[in-house]
């Protein structure tokens, strides 16, 4: 079990580190060293570890200030870290690391303290942070968690639900293997969207097979979505043979069982704006959603919604108010 663990040792003192590879290994964990003068952020995204020991003194110094920016992303925030310091820099940096990793062991850790500190926070990020295996963004425990702060905080905020229409049939009929290529492709361009053209506190969450969340302002949803949108379907062609491309649809079962001419996959995007904090709990938030879900559902082709504002209690239509028109991908 302990070998399908992956860890990344970001350690610059030799001797140090030889002895964590040592113990490491011993321990039957998979152990991956930080190359020298490769960006940290970017090698823990490529390499999705389940844990990193990360000297303070890393990179002159700025270990802790890594650490935070670890914890800031959401593609690594949910990486158990654990940080090597010396007595002196313990008691002047904290603060640093209270706000900035998950536990931390005096240099040199003593074996067993290591070896406890890694199962424990193990355990604790598995029960936790309850991130996606496949995709491995946050799950439904913190997808839930950043509503209700989000919801609670009374600002402003932006909610995407991102569905991809017909991915059953495309999975009947291609497999779960090139399924789940679709899944991870699709939740790198939701990424890297909400960075590109969003906030840097913004969230992103897989719900689960082929759902995922965004968390951003109202300023930037429909940016966001738009090239969400253009992305998605850039990628789509790629995922079929030449002869479905063609044809503009697979044969494969619907959703009662039956065989019958199935669309390409598309991409369907549920935004609701709390701009005047009008929405005031979770169920009234996919409540909104849903209904603008079951609309998308009828609509061809990648399409996202917006609700501008929900319904005021004066409202005759329980629909008068609440909806946009639909935005459609641009070419």
């Amino acid at each position: 079990m302990s070998k399908e663990i992956r860890i990344v040792l970001a350690v610059p003192d030799l001797k140090l580190r030889e002895i964590l590879l040592y113990l490491l290994k011993a321990w039957e964990y998979n152990v991956a060293e930080l190359p020298e003068g490769e960006d940290i952020i970017e090698y823990l995204k490529k390499e999705n570890p389940s844990l990193i020991i990360i000297d303070a003194a890393l990179q002159d110094k700025r270990g802790l200030e890594i650490c935070k920016e670890i914890k800031g992303d959401f593609l690594t925030s949910y990486i158990p870290t654990i940080v090597l310091i010396d007595k002196r820099q313990l008691r002047r940096d904290l603060l640093s690391i209270e706000q900035g990793v998950d536990d931390y062991l005096i240099k040199p850790p003593d074996p067993i303290d290591l070896e406890i500190r890694i199962v424990l926070a193990l355990r604790s990020a598995a029960h936790h942070f309850n991130a996606n295996a496949l995709t491995r963004l946050p799950g439904n425990k913190l997808i839930e968690r950043e509503l209700i702060q989000s919801l609670d905080s009374r600002h402003p905020f932006s909610f995407h639900y991102i569905d991809i229409d017909n991915f059953k049939s495309y999975n009947d009929k291609y497999g779960y293997i090139r399924g789940n290529q679709v899944i991870t492709e699709t939740a790198k361009i939701i990424s890297k969207n909400v960075k590109a053209c969003g906030n840097g506190k913004d969230f992103v969450g897989h719900i689960g097979g082929d759902d995922f969340v965004i968390i951003t302002t109202p300023d930037k949803a429909e940016p966001i979505a738009k090239q969400t949108l253009r992305d998605f379907d850039a990628m789509v062609p790629h995922r079929y043979l030449s002869s479905d491309i063609k044809n503009g649809f697979i044969v494969s079962r619907d959703r009662s069982g039956r065989m019958a001419n199935i669309p390409l996959m598309s991409l369907s995007i549920a935004i609701v704006n709390n701009t005047f904090g009008k929405v005031s709990n979770l169920f009234e938030l996919m409540d909104i959603t849903t209904e603008l879900k079951n609309y998308l559902k009828d609509l061809r082709g990648s399409n996202f919604m917006v609700n501008r504002r929900v319904v005021d209690k004066g409202s005759k239509s329980r629909n008068q108010g609440r909806f946009s028109t639909q935005s459609r991908t641009v070419p």
